[in-house]
């Protein structure tokens, strides 16, 4: 593929700048001086963003601006290209579970290093979640994009290197091709707004405070986000209607607590029971308390109900009671995904 010459020629000032964790501690946040109601809200992806493809597993947050800006890079590539989402909005136990797995890694393979070494050397890759800088992602500022094709195939951006030896976004260690299609993607996210990281060639942002460290700005807009508690039923297997969700979010935008319903669909599949399948996914309500008010007509008297982290793989849970038609579920989530049902696994068809 050819390149355009605009920003795959920039100068050097938009390649980047270093991001050392001192620096990004002395930006301002600004939007800490307003509730959570009066900051720029964060939108799903799914739908804000139609064109570029946000897989399953991620958490399909951004702030509005940052997903105008990505709509924007879309609209910039290549016919036949499309950006892929890798990471978008992070929880703090998401980002914490990288950081960790990371630091582990670190020591294992450099067992002599000081803590000191460690930490530089994970700060590195991984943004640490213990400062008073919180990470790009999880401001819903920074945003992971993978280039694809029309069948969802990544292009090629790093040959002949390969995994962080072809982190580096600016690398001279690439090929022909492989540069070309990079810029490609570099050129759209920049051109629209973004700053890269210049280690991570698939990491931009704007408006944290990495960004601002990268542009020399001293205050930026974005502080932590932290995603709406959801009922989703957007997996294999899932099945579940009506769904709705209220929440109380604390000043900082923290949820406290949150109520939500839904209802086993009357045309459900039927488990090997005789029973209509009913499925539904509670994301980002880790810790939160959360009662459910379940819809489902004909409930056989005293139904166990199953929870899990996976759907195919869940156990029977307590805190259920009878609501006159309804069944009424009580639940506190260890994690940032939790599965309910009324079967302990994915139905066979």
């Amino acid at each position: 593929m050819a390149t355009r010459t605009s920003i795959a020629g920039a100068q050097s000032s938009m390649q980047g700048a270093p991001e050392p964790i001192a620096a990004l501690n002395r930006i301002r946040i600004r939007e800490y001086e307003s509730s959570w109601e009066a900051r720029e809200p964060l939108v799903d992806i799914r739908t804000y963003c139609p064109h570029v493809i946000a897989p399953e597993n991620i958490c399909p947050f951004l702030r509005r601006r940052v997903a105008d800006m990505l709509n924007v890079a879309q609209s910039a590539l290549p016919e036949g290209l499309t950006f892929r989402i890798g990471t978008a909005l992070r929880t703090v136990s998401m980002q914490k579970r990288g950081w960790d797995a990371y630091f582990e890694r670190m020591r294992t393979e450099h067992p002599t290093w000081p803590l000191s070494a460690l930490r530089r050397a994970t700060n590195k890759y991984h943004a640490p979640y213990d400062q008073k800088a919180p990470p790009g992602h999880c401001t819903g500022g920074a945003v992971d994009v993978i280039l694809v094709d029309l069948n969802n195939a990544p292009i090629d951006v790093t040959s002949p290197t390969e995994g962080w030896d072809a982190a580096y976004t600016w690398s001279d260690k690439l090929s022909a091709e492989a540069k070309a299609n990079r810029m490609l993607m570099v050129e759209a996210m920049l051109s629209a707004g973004y700053s890269n990281c210049r280690d991570e060639y698939w990491h931009y942002s704007w408006g944290d405070s990495a960004w601002a460290v990268r542009v020399g700005e001293t205050e930026c807009h974005y502080g932590w986000a932290h995603p709406p508690v959801c009922l989703e039923a957007d997996f294999p297997g899932s099945s579940a209607c009506d769904l709705r969700m209220n929440f109380e979010r604390q000043y900082n935008g923290r949820i406290v607590r949150a109520e939500g319903s839904c209802a086993v669909p009357a045309n459900a599949e039927r488990t090997e029971s005789g029973l209509p399948a009913w499925c539904v996914g509670l994301y980002w309500a880790r810790d939160v308390p959360v009662t459910i008010v379940l819809t489902w007509q004909d409930a056989p008297a005293n139904a166990d109900l199953y929870s899990g982290p996976a759907s195919d793989n869940l156990t029977v849970m307590d805190g259920v009671a009878q609501a006159g038609d309804s069944l009424l579920i009580h639940v506190t989530p260890p994690g940032d995904r939790l599965y309910l049902s009324n079967f302990p696994s994915t139905p066979k068809s």
